[in-house]
């Protein structure tokens, strides 16, 4: 034992000193502001939980490093910085504890409109800092069930292999909890909960939609179901199946907690047989013998007597999966002493890990796809290290491993992925830039991001909100897309925010007066709007707007089965219909709406500017806070982040998503006025 706690007073007192900097620096939200959920001190505690001698999982503990060599107490610290880089990715980043009602792989109204046009000024997407926000959005619903699993997943089928089915949770029918976080953007569904079927026979979904305010209405109706709440109802009046098709939440309490979302009821058993009341109970050594974790799974979240848990859940993940991770010649413990006594800059380790983690295989892309977030795993990584002095200075040549070696074949990554520099922790350009436009948040929201509404009042948008923007601009500041950075000058904040107005200031003509996501009918003929507006406007066509250049055969392909139909199209053109492409098999040809009657008239064609009377293939109308259009720009997008990107051996954000071709209605409108993150 004194071994192991001579490591971790080392590691310790090299942390101790960098609390201000985990907290204020590191552990960091979206919006660059320190976590509230996870902080250092209860880090430290968690720590010292899972590296004692007494509790383990299985009789495994948190890797420290190797005593009795110099420096080996560097060989516990990076497992440690590989943790947190996972966990910053994970959860941190989203404050969150209970896992989300997530969305799948776009944009709600809320978030980050901005985003992309700055990312289409740039040419480029190569990253996804905001995608894990959203996951299970299920035929365009929240489907309450997602308690029980996303993406297809049951939870509480989650079981222990041969040999530890002892140790895990039984599923009580009877068992009611509510999650006690929840995703806080506009209309975003409240916290996970499961009930019996006594209570619940069925569950309906969640209407992220339904104006909640409405207190005029007979009963009057408020936004009071969490605090903060902007819009969306619950709607139980029919049974509605997430993708595993459960249709109730009965049994379904086993949803992910913890800076590593610990999931399913062999988990959950597993913390309780080792730390828990079922130790206790068999009269073991038990950290927390009179807390239940198969009774009670939330505790992790919700007992602020041991706020450490939610590190510990993580740790205990951690233990399992990561540090006892051997598969087809590659072994955790091995690769990071390789990582370590090769002077810690072969970065392939950490997407090794990063691909254990987040895909469950350590040379991604996987079975399931390729990893969420991998270069900011990484930068997180370094960050880290960064901080702890690592790699020391001074230390020409380590002893050699005394752990297995591993063929080194397997390591290597199909495809080479870009550096990023070390991030430097210290206050920044961005910091200022941020804590400048927070104290002028009142004027911006005002005078900037606002616009008239039908009753000519002047209102706040909702699709281009404050947070949204600083967000966006944070992430394309700090981690931009493919080596490129929104310019914001290391010298002066003045450039920053130049660059910001003069964005601002086309964004606020393109799109935010209108409220618009969506290019609408501006092009007429008096009071006739051509429907085939959509395939271009003022003589333009869209469809033509190819790549050329360096970006030659980036464009989209033109299909003619596509159908599409837009959403949010500005709050003054609710008299005109939306933009829409058809094939000419389903509409010969399009007519026109005619203002005065408010009618659209399709029984002989009308021709648009550029003399068009049909939308096939009229897919590639303007999006977005600078109305990004044409088959040259959604295809950039595809070929960096999209299915092209993936089917070309290239690191996709989004491998499964094709935007030239099969993307949904929503998926289009949201990824392109709702910044693509997602």
């Amino acid at each position: 034992c004194h071994v192991i706690m001579d490591l971790l007073s080392k590691i310790e007192s090299i942390l101790l000193p960098l609390q201000s900097t985990f907290d204020t620096k590191l552990f960091l939200t979206q919006l660059y502001e320190p976590s509230k959920i996870y902080k250092f001190n209860d880090l430290l505690a968690a720590l010292s939980v899972v590296s004692s001698n007494e509790i383990g999982v299985a009789g495994s503990k948190f890797y420290l490093g190797e005593d009795g060599i110099d420096l080996g107490w560097e060989y516990g610290l990076v497992n440690l910085a590989a943790f947190l880089a996972q966990s910053m990715k994970e959860t941190i980043l989203y404050d969150a504890c209970d896992e989300n009602n997530w969305v799948s792989a776009w944009m709600p109204r809320y978030v980050l409109v901005f985003i992309i046009n700055i990312a289409l000024l740039r040419y480029v997407f190569s990253h996804d800092i905001f995608y894990v926000a959203f996951k299970d959005l299920y035929n365009d619903q929240y489907p309450l069930s997602n308690a029980c699993g996303q993406l297809g997943q049951s939870y509480q089928d989650y079981n222990c292999a041969a040999g530890e089915q002892h140790m895990q949770c039984s599923i009580e029918p009877m068992m009611q909890i509510t999650a006690t976080t929840h995703a806080t953007w506009y209309g975003a569904p409240p916290g996970l909960f499961c009930a019996p079927k006594t209570i619940y026979p069925f569950t309906g979904f969640w209407d992220y939609t339904y104006w909640c305010d409405n207190p005029w209405n007979d009963p009057p109706e408020y936004c009071d179901i969490y605090e903060g709440q902007k819009s969306g109802r619950f709607d139980n009046t029919v049974a509605v199946a997430n993708r595993a098709g459960k249709s109730d939440v009965e049994g379904c309490c086993w949803w992910g907690r913890g800076v590593i979302q610990t999931t399913g009821p062999c988990n959950y058993g597993k913390l309780n047989y080792y730390l828990g009341a079922k130790a206790a109970q068999d009269g073991r050594s038990s950290q927390y013998p009179d807390i239940d974790f198969c009774k009670t799974p939330d505790a992790i979240c919700v007992d602020s007597n041991h706020p450490e848990l939610k590190w510990i859940a993580g740790f205990f993940y951690w233990m399992e999966s990561v540090q006892n991770y051997d598969k087809d010649g590659w072994y955790y413990l091995t690769e990071l002493h390789k990582f370590v006594n090769g002077g810690m800059s072969d970065m392939r380790f950490i997407d090794s890990v990063s691909g254990i983690v987040n895909r469950g295989c350590h040379n991604p892309p996987c079975a399931t796809g390729e990893v969420d977030g991998l270069l900011e795993r990484r930068a997180n990584f370094e960050s880290i290290l960064a901080a702890v002095g690592l790699p020391s200075v001074g230390i020409e040549k380590r002893p050699p491993s005394t752990l297995p070696p591993v063929s080194s074949s397997i390591n290597a990554p199909q495809v080479p992925i870009p550096s990023l520099a070390t991030p430097d922790i210290s206050p920044s350009v961005l910091t200022q830039l941020v804590d400048e436009l927070k104290q002028k948040k009142e004027i911006l929201e005002q005078k900037v991001l606002s616009y008239t509404n039908l009753y000519g009042i002047k209102v706040q948008s909702e699709t281009y909100t404050f947070e949204s923007l600083l967000e966006s601009l944070a992430f394309s500041v700090d981690v931009g897309y493919a080596g490129k950075n929104f310019y914001t000058n290391s010298s002066s904040l003045k450039y920053g925010l130049v660059n910001l107005a003069a964005f601002l200031s086309q964004s606020i003509t393109e799109s935010i007066s209108y409220d618009a996501c969506e290019e609408f009918h501006l092009d007429s003929t008096g009071t006739n709007y051509a429907i085939s507006n959509s395939c271009g406007q003022f003589g333009n066509s869209y469809q033509d707007y190819t790549c050329d250049g360096l970006d030659a055969g980036m464009e989209c392909p033109v299909l003619s089965t596509m159908d599409l139909v837009a959403v949010g199209g500005g709050k003054h053109q609710l008299d005109r219909p939306s933009f829409y492409c058809r094939s000419k098999a389903l509409e010969p040809f399009t007519g026109v709406f005619d203002s005065r009657s408010s009618a659209v008239v399709n029984n002989v064609p009308y021709p648009n500017s550029a003399n068009r009377t049909d939308v096939e293939g009229c897919c590639f109308w303007g999006r977005g806070a600078l109305m990004t259009k044409g088959v040259c720009m959604l295809g950039k997008l595809n070929y960096y982040l999209g299915s092209r990107a993936s089917r070309e051996g290239r690191i996709a954000m989004y491998p499964d998503i094709d935007f030239c071709e099969s993307l949904p209605l929503h998926a289009i409108s949201f990824f392109v006025s709702y910044s693509v993150t997602i």
